[in-house]
């Protein structure tokens, strides 16, 4: 695995492996510190794309989730006045050709399954640079990276 960027007794080393610099002296716990940071960077980008496999591509499109939730879940609760059907809802009813409540609940249902996803995949992302920072071993925090990354890849949306 490469490193960045380590400093250790005023030298610089930019860009190199993590076995080369256990051979230039520099101790195994500013190695694995540094290698740490790395990994962790790597799961974040595995978390980001399993995120990423549950919406729309695009900025703030989960936001625009969140948004149809809210507006759907109050609609619904509020007896689903067919006078004030919130726009979140009609953009779907127009988007799928269903009726507004079949809308609604569609709205509610996919964003609750992508917070159940949210959830497991935070829980994943930490346990994995959890397993990594206590890594004893160059080998070890490389093989919790993997494995926490491994798992990362596995969350994808229904089909």
């Amino acid at each position: 695995m490469r490193i960045n960027k380590i400093i250790y007794a005023g030298k610089i080393y930019n860009n190199w492996e993590a076995d080369e610099l256990l051979d230039s002296g520099i101790p195994a716990s500013v190695l694995l510190a540094a290698l740490s940071t790395e990994l962790s960077k790597k799961i974040d980008t595995a978390a980001g794309n399993a995120r990423a496999a549950f919406v729309s591509p695009g900025s703030y499109i989960d936001q625009e989730y969140l948004l149809a939730k809210q507006e759907a879940t109050a609609w619904l609760e509020n007896g689903k006045d067919a006078n004030a059907v919130p726009p979140s809802v009609e953009d779907h009813m127009a988007m799928f050709d269903v009726d507004a409540a079949t809308a609604a609940q569609s709205i509610v249902t996919t964003a609750e399954q992508w917070e159940q996803a949210l959830g497991a995949i935070r829980s994943t992302r930490l346990g994995g640079k959890a397993a990594v920072s206590r890594a004893e071993t160059i080998e070890a925090a490389e093989e919790a990276a993997q494995h926490a990354i491994e798992q990362l890849s596995q969350y994808r949306p229904e089909q």
